[in-house]
């Protein structure tokens, strides 16, 4: 039986509140698991590392951090000055990941119109250095399934990216809602996808197309999900991903009816021993 997967809950879903009151939200909820999201340039130094841990306080497990999505186009972009921005991004994030203990730097590939010629020289450039400064601390940069990117839309498309940006610490992140968006199954993918470091986990209304929705709210089956994550030896980061206003007024009880789903599936799939 494999290690049990590190589950933990996105801070994308309580933008725009501040980390000191995510963080407090987050204590009220069993899954030690954090994925941040940055939401400002300073949130992508190492120093911004110490405040995290300072606020954690022990409490938490910040195991993966979010491209932050507010400056995604600087992973991009080939403009000189863009350029030399998204380096010294993908210099940084690295370096936060490993002062805060971070396995896992998610990323988008690239948009339609900026998925070729210098546009995609560029990005190929930066998460090679993503990849290179992250390879230091044993940090996995995880390609996402998105419906944005042509590079994300299967899993051919994503294999064919890794290749292209041939290191061996770039692997992927399975996002169940954005399959469902594309009008796609899970199950190619949880098959397909040569490794998964990271799962992006939320439910799917298929009638409604609701999005990013908490687990037992859509057409998801998670017990089979699970299932065939462990039978591949998953053991990376299974993070709840939800849209902000999908938490309701009370965030703690939507996150502890999550927890309260999830964990007997978990339970049953990896065994009672949890980390």
């Amino acid at each position: 039986m494999p290690p049990r997967p590190t589950v933990g809950v996105s801070t994308s879903a309580f933008f725009p509140r501040p980390i000191e009151a995510t963080l407090e939200i987050l204590a009220q909820q069993p899954w030690r698991g954090v994925e941040l999201m940055p939401q400002a340039p300073s949130e992508c130094r190492p120093a911004y590392g110490e405040r995290l841990l300072a606020l954690g306080a022990g409490r938490f497990d910040f195991c993966g951090i979010h491209f932050p999505q507010i400056l995604a186009p600087f992973l991009y972009n080939p403009d000189p000055s863009a350029f030399a921005f998204g380096q010294e991004l993908c210099r940084d994030l690295p370096e936060l990941a490993g002062a805060i203990g971070a396995r896992t730097i998610v990323v988008h590939g690239p948009w339609a119109n900026m998925s070729e010629g210098p546009f995609l020289e560029a990005t190929l450039a930066n998460l090679r250095l993503l990849c290179d400064v992250g390879a230091d601390h044993g940090v996995t940069v995880a390609l996402e399934n998105t419906p944005g990117s042509p590079m994300g839309a299967s899993v051919d498309a994503m294999v064919a990216f890794a290749a292209q940006v041939a290191r061996p610490n770039f692997g992927y992140t399975f996002d169940t809602t954005h399959t469902y968006e594309m009008g796609q199954e899970l199950m190619p993918y949880l098959h397909g996808l040569p490794s998964i470091a990271h799962v992006h986990a939320s439910d799917f209304d298929v009638a409604s197309q609701t999005r990013h929705t908490p687990p037992g709210r859509g057409v998801i089956d998670w017990a089979a999900v699970v299932r065939t994550l462990a039978d591949r030896g998953f053991h990376g980061n299974f993070i709840l991903e939800l849209l902000g206003k999908n938490l309701g007024e009370d965030p703690v009880r939507t996150l502890r009816d999550a927890a309260a789903l999830l964990d007997p599936i978990f339970d049953a799939a990896y065994g009672q021993a949890r980390p």
